[in-house]
């Protein structure tokens, strides 16, 4: 199903969240990074180490959301973010398709969906 090991970071601020999020994806054969809880962390990880997809939360503790953070980040590195979120109104924010995001994912998150958005967008990059 998976092609190697892929690094997917996962920028989400609910530790439980997360936790459960990256036991999924080492489980499907993925290599997740420890969570980090705002856009800053995403910000930095990205410029530091090999990022093949993102796993963005919108809404993030520090002085960004996600939607900050994926701009920043699509400006300089050409990284997959798919978006994570519970408000099915951010799924239509301009602000949020403006970042041309991989996809958007609902929470609480469907397994299946989470990895059928994953191999689509991970299948686009290659």
């Amino acid at each position: 199903m998976n092609m190697g090991k892929r690094n997917i970071l996962i920028v989400e601020d609910e530790f439980i969240t997360a936790l459960d999020i990256k036991m999924r994806l080492t489980t499907h054969g993925y290599n997740a990074f420890d969570n980090v809880g705002t856009g800053e962390e995403a910000i930095k990880i990205v410029e530091n180490e090999k990022v093949d997809l993102i796993l963005m939360d919108i809404k993030l503790k520090g002085k960004i959301d996600g939607i900050e953070a994926a701009q920043i980040i699509n400006k300089k590195y050409n990284i997959p973010i798919i978006y994570m979120s519970g408000n099915t109104d951010m799924h239509k924010s301009d602000r949020l398709k403006a970042t041309n995001p991989a996809g958007i994912i609902g929470k609480p998150i469907m397994e299946y969906e989470l990895f059928e958005t994953i191999n689509n967008a991970l299948n686009n990059t290659d």
